[in-house]
């Protein structure tokens, strides 16, 4: 059985966890774990004011093992102001959807006008909320708008219904622990096996990412 991990900052904690690692642009790491899988994006808490960082994204997106863009998105909490910050998630959609990657997408407090740039944008590619810790009610709007939701070990479970079966993916973000875990949580949540959640998750990796 395999273990998709579709958004993290750690290296697999054994063979059978497939992680897709999120590298940012512009934050430099002491050391990056080598993996088969990798999403690429600017994130709002990292926005530089230069239009460096933004060919930097375009030439790293571009790298074959490069699966996703993100996470990229809005954050009201950062100290970067919003305009700043929607023009740069603009320009990576945008660049997202040229290449016919999918979006790892960090939001907070921004469902608004996350949702006013989806209906703008109206992309081919789809959208995925990662680390979704939301209630049932914005669970099903972010779903009516053909968004995806990413759970990590925190997770609200009316949402993570409101996502099951073909809307939801794992995740374990910065968690130090292993998607296993999480798997072995999100099953318990739904009243259901984890090798029937490990089966329908695989689908909806393989539908979505080219894995």
């Amino acid at each position: 059985m395999y273990y998709y991990n579709i958004h993290t900052h750690r290296k697999a904690f054994a063979p059978e966890e497939i992680p897709v690692f999120s590298h940012i642009t512009g934050k430099d790491l002491a050391e990056e774990p080598v993996t088969l899988y990798k999403s690429v994006g600017i994130h709002p808490w990292f926005i530089a004011e230069n239009a460096d960082q933004l060919q930097k994204f375009i030439q790293e997106a571009e790298e074959k093992n490069v699966i996703a863009i993100g996470e990229i998105g809005l954050d009201k909490r950062a100290v970067v102001p919003m305009a700043m910050q929607e023009s740069v998630f603009r320009e990576q959609l945008l660049f997202a959807e040229q290449l016919q990657k999918p979006v790892i997408i960090h939001c907070v407090k921004a469902w608004e006008e996350l949702i006013a740039l989806k209906k703008n944008i109206n992309p081919s590619v789809p959208w995925i909320i990662h680390g979704f810790r939301g209630k049932p009610d914005l669970a099903e709007q972010l779903i009516k708008q053909n968004l995806y939701l990413s759970f990590g070990r925190h997770f609200n479970s009316g949402a993570l219904q409101k996502a099951w079966p073909e809307r939801c993916f794992a995740e374990t973000d910065e968690e130090n622990v292993s998607i296993r875990e999480v798997y072995t949580l999100l099953a318990d949540s739904l009243h259901i096996s984890t090798d029937l959640l490990a089966i329908q998750l695989r689908q909806n990796v393989r539908r979505v990412f080219s894995i």
